[in-house]
């Protein structure tokens, strides 16, 4: 039996390493970075060592998709012959390369079977999950004094590995659809989109959060149009107008109740503390936490002593980002509601002083680390920073939102043929000058907009070939796997709006091959719906 095996495997090799290349590929992807440029380049090496060249070579001229997605580089290429820095003009144009290799690879070879496609898909899903539960174990039971941000639990950077969760999600739906499982199989399968949906969430990635809603949305629409039975219609219906309705509604509930303040008239306001000691009101001071306004009710003439004499980390001492500390212990205080005084410090509890020495600077950040309303409240502080103080340093959206600004500024002065590889940085600090910006020259390069960085780069003609090309390949590939293609495409497409994925390195790898991916390798037998 063994022997049969063997034999079989050295009779078929060439069928066989280019299964394991791929292989090797989707197992790197949710994993490590550098594993996915050597499993990447690898592919390309299998392809010269399994030979067949003439009928690989017939099957790539007559597949428009692959020669359109080899030629984006080209335009890079292009914006190469303009750049001031050919170092980062170098690094931006070999990213693009992985563009060629997957369209060339993937748009050459011979498709595989379902069997083996279902194999890969479900390694790939296996991998996924596997590094969504190291994830949601250091989250849930590792002390945060190692993990101290949720961006730092995943192998790879938490965006693009949200991304993979989502599209794992619905591939495991696709494959409760249209597979033949078991009901206990299909239940099993269930708990582990649960499982995954709690994974997704943990992660906190508005980025992710979009995606997997447009893509949950998109799917149910091709559903629907799919369904021929009436209830299921109607059912799959109510469910992509909840998808729609019940974000926006709850984000709504999360801003109003940010704006609902506790208001003071200057009049009336206690002007001294229970010790005697006179308050500080800076009405002129907006910020609020939870409801309450950071400039009243302080008194750092008993603050500061108290706060000394309980902690290690001094009053007047600064964060690890620069800003005085002693903002964090008021704004903290602030968030629960507390008097910046002794009789406000003495209703701190241990864990409250342990937090404000970790830099948290709202009680809501450390209590609910598992829910979604910290995240959502974080942005809308910042925003309503932004707002007042017209600072985006150190606020994640207020940071892309003034880099967009610039960025079509910068758009402006270089619209039809872009700035080149490698000019962003210095285009960005030449605009910061211009505009008279408060961003910081270390927050610049990109706008995490991908149409935008295109302009930027390329002028409004290099981005219009690049879009017009994925467009083309967007309405021409959809006829394969149009269930689990156009739900992935569509998303991308939307997310890019808010983050520059096909010029991070991972982002570009796992959107890129998957495409391909979709398109080429089994589409006539993946096809069963």
């Amino acid at each position: 039996m063994f022997k049969k095996y063997f034999n079989s495997l050295i009779i078929n090799w060439k069928k066989n390493l280019y299964l394991l290349s791929l292989c090797a590929f989707l197992v790197a992807l949710p994993t490590s970075i550098a594993l996915i440029s050597i499993t990447a380049v690898a592919l390309l090496i299998v392809w010269f060592l399994t030979g067949d060249y003439k009928i690989k070579w017939n099957r790539l001229i007559h597949n428009k998709n692959a020669f359109l997605l080899m030629s984006i580089p080209i335009i890079y290429l292009i914006g190469l012959f303009f750049t001031h820095n050919f170092s980062l003009g170098i690094q931006e144009f070999n990213k693009s390369f992985y563009w060629f290799i997957f369209a060339f690879v993937l748009g050459s070879s011979s498709p595989i079977s379902y069997k083996n496609t279902c194999r890969l898909l479900g390694i790939y899903i296996v991998t996924v999950t596997v590094a969504a539960g190291v994830a949601l174990t250091k989250l849930l039971f590792i002390d945060t004094i190692f993990f101290t941000d949720f961006r730092e639990v995943t192998w790879i950077d938490h965006i693009p590995f949200s991304f993979q969760i989502a599209f794992v999600i619905w591939l495991i739906i696709y494959f409760i659809f249209y597979g033949n499982f078991t009901w206990v199989k299909k239940s099993l399968l269930f708990l582990l989109i649960l499982f995954l949906i709690t994974t997704l969430f943990s992660l906190k990635s508005f980025n992710g959060y979009l995606y997997f809603g447009v893509m949950s949305f998109t799917a149910l629409l091709l559903l629907i149009w799919k369904a021929k039975n009436k209830i299921l219609k109607f059912s799959l219906l109510a469910c992509a107008i909840l998808i729609s309705v019940l974000p926006v509604c709850y984000l709504y509930h999360c801003v109003q109740k940010f704006y609902d303040t506790t208001e003071y008239k200057i009049t009336e306001i206690d002007q001294f503390t229970a010790k005697g000691n006179r308050y500080q009101h800076n009405f002129k001071n907006k910020t609020k936490e939870n409801g309450h306004y950071m400039g009243l009710f302080l008194c750092e003439e008993e603050l500061a002593p108290l706060w000394n004499a309980h902690s290690i980390k001094p009053y007047d001492s600064k964060t690890l980002h620069g800003f005085p500390f002693n903002c964090v212990i008021i704004r903290y205080m602030t968030s629960k509601g507390l008097t910046k005084d002794a009789a406000g410090f003495a209703q701190l509890s241990q864990k409250d002083i342990e937090n404000i020495e970790n830099e948290i600077p709202n009680y809501i950040y450390a209590e609910n680390k598992q829910s979604i309303y910290p995240r959502i409240y974080e942005t809308i502080w910042e925003i309503d920073q932004y707002r007042i103080d017209r600072d985006p340093n150190g606020k994640s959206l207020a940071q892309r939102i003034e880099q967009a600004f610039l960025a079509i500024k910068i758009i402006n002065k270089h619209f039809w043929v872009g700035i080149g590889l490698g000019n962003n940085v210095q285009a960005y600090e030449e605009i910061i000058l211009e505009s008279g910006s408060k961003l910081t020259s270390q927050q610049t390069g990109s706008s995490h907009n991908q149409y935008l960085n295109y302009i930027i780069r390329f002028g409004i003609l290099g981005a219009l070939y690049i879009l017009g090309v994925l467009i083309w390949v967007l309405f021409h590939g959809r006829k394969t796997n149009p269930l689990l293609f156009i739900p992935f495409f569509v998303s991308m497409l939307v997310v890019n709006l808010g983050e520059a994925n096909w010029e991070t390195f991972i982002g570009l790898n796992y959107f890129a091959f998957f495409i391909c991916f979709l398109m080429w390798i089994a589409p006539n037998h993946f096809l069963k719906n």
